[in-house]
């Protein structure tokens, strides 16, 4: 193996941080999930606990993703 012409560590970091956040967001939504039997047990219970559930999901499965790539890109990580 060869060493490498140039050393960027600076963007490395920040490339490993945003796929680190993005694996982050997909834990989330693969495992934090709830359903409307759940949500009948909340301590403040909701009127309609499937509907609860259903937003709930989607706000962690997409809303979350969808949340993290609009904060990288209004800050400009990783210009």
């Amino acid at each position: 193996m060869s060493a490498p012409h140039t050393f960027d560590l600076e963007t490395e970091v920040r490339d490993l941080f945003a796929a680190k956040l993005r694996e982050f967001a997909a834990f989330c939504a693969e495992n934090w999930l709830t359903s409307a039997k759940e949500c009948e047990t909340l301590t403040r219970p909701s009127a309609n606990p499937k509907e609860y559930a259903r937003g709930y999901n989607d706000a962690l499965s997409s809303g979350l993703e969808g949340a993290l790539e609009h904060w990288l890109d209004e800050t400009g990580y990783g210009r």
